[in-house]
């Protein structure tokens, strides 16, 4: 006990590291010389997305998580400082071309399935074929003709649904210029099809719609919440909008109408929140950058974001008829206005159409195959889809049917039982 005593204590580990010098002196002219400093251009390199999208242009984060790391960015850009208009568009052509489309290291199998390009033979290498036909470059058919999409029903169905159904559009417009006696036909073998089609396409891209997670309709996951609900949700919403007026809609569906509009109402304020969430999550990452992502791009982004989200409650107003005024405010509308069946039907399979295009958009950009600009552009041509619809029958039948919505919308009390 007393040798103990004389010992002197033991330093902890901590403590002896602290108790050692923090700087030791070193001879300044052995060390080697500073590499000389040289002009050059400041670049930022942004990580690979994990849409949308929403969703859109070079170096722009896609979902809300407060990290950047987390949330990833939609493309692998370098953003340049005082680029020129051409140089910007060289470097996100070149960006696109150099891009490689999923990851065969994610957790999220999705984005495994989205880099196996699909070579199996038979009826899928006929269809395939026919992209390498579009692109013989083959970078079309290696980044949309994948595993991702289960025997290819998505592409498929989405084809007949758009490739058939917009030249029926126009061509039903055209029939119905040459013989204004007669309503349009709304229901029949291939308009039915159209609908099934168009049904098939929206739901068959839900399970693909999967970017940070391997769960199907994963709310974290903002950036799938738009393909799902502002692309198949609003999609099957307006094809049931055309569904009720092409007069096959069967009666026993009739009680359910208010749950169902309840239903439709709560898909399109949650994709108006969803698409502005993911907005504002944008702004603020960019507004955490080092090197900004160039306003003009940002103002593209904010536009095709509000144009995806906002005039989407629109609907409601519409949709509003069919609950609350029903099969007998319909039949009011035709005895005043025999041909109205004409434009709401068209007005519900058109906006489908516009819904399924524009998200089609959203998913070539997402692949690298168009760019913000390109993206935006169809969007506004969906968006306008319905409204010139209606705009041409009105000019068609005149004073036969009606296209001011005051005056035949039960929401402002034409058509209520009394």
């Amino acid at each position: 006990c007393g040798l103990a005593s004389l010992q002197p204590p033991r330093l902890s580990r901590r403590a002896r590291r602290a108790a050692a010098p923090l700087l030791r002196e070193v001879n300044v002219a052995d060390l080697p010389l500073r590499p000389p400093m040289a002009p050059a251009t400041l670049v930022e390199h942004e990580p690979e997305a994990a849409a949308a999208a929403a969703a859109v242009g070079p170096a722009v984060i896609e979902e809300g998580d407060d990290d950047e790391e987390e949330a990833g960015f939609e493309e692998a850009s370098v953003v340049v400082l005082d680029e020129t208009e051409d140089e910007r568009r060289a470097r996100v052509k070149a960006e696109m071309d150099a891009a490689v489309i999923g990851d065969a290291n994610s957790k999220v199998v999705m984005e495994r399935l989205k880099g196996q390009e699909d070579d199996d033979g038979g009826l899928a290498a006929l269809l395939g074929s026919f992209l390498v036909f579009l692109d013989p470059t083959g970078t079309v058919r290696r980044r949309l003709w994948t595993r991702a999409d289960f025997m290819h029903i998505h592409a498929v169905s989405g084809a007949y649904f758009l490739f058939l159904g917009i030249p029926w559009l126009v061509y039903s417009h055209v029939t119905n210029a040459l013989d204004t006696s007669v309503p349009m036909a709304t229901s029949g073998p291939f308009l039915t099809s159209l609908l099934v089609a168009g049904l098939v396409n929206a739901l068959s891209a839900v399970p693909m719609s999967k970017f940070n997670s391997n769960k199907m309709l994963d709310m974290r996951d903002l950036k799938a919440n738009g393909f799902t609900f502002g692309g198949t949700g609003l999609t099957t919403m307006c094809l049931y909008i055309a569904w009720w007026f092409s007069g096959d809609y069967p009666d026993f569906l009739r009680p359910f109408d208010i749950p169902i509009f309840l239903f439709w109402a709560l898909v399109c304020a949650g994709t108006t929140a969803n698409w502005e969430v993911m907005l504002q999550q944008n702004f603020q990452a960019n507004e955490r950058r080092r090197v900004k992502v160039p306003e003009k791009e940002m103002r593209q982004k904010a536009i095709l974001y509000r144009l995806a989200s906002w005039p989407n409650l629109t609907q409601l107003s519409f949709m509003y008829s069919i609950p609350f005024g029903g099969a007998a405010w319909l039949q009011q509308c035709t005895a005043q206005w025999p041909m109205q069946s004409t434009p709401m039907y068209h007005y519900g399979i058109a906006s489908a159409m516009g819904y399924a295009l524009s998200m089609f958009s959203e998913t070539l950009r997402d692949r690298k195959l168009v760019t913000l600009e390109q993206d935006l552009l169809v969007l506004i041509v969906g968006f306008t889809f319905p409204m010139v619809s209606v705009l041409l029958d009105g000019l068609t039948y005149g004073s036969a049917v009606t296209i001011s919505p005051p005056e035949y919308w039960a929401l402002f009390g034409f058509g209520h039982l009394g």
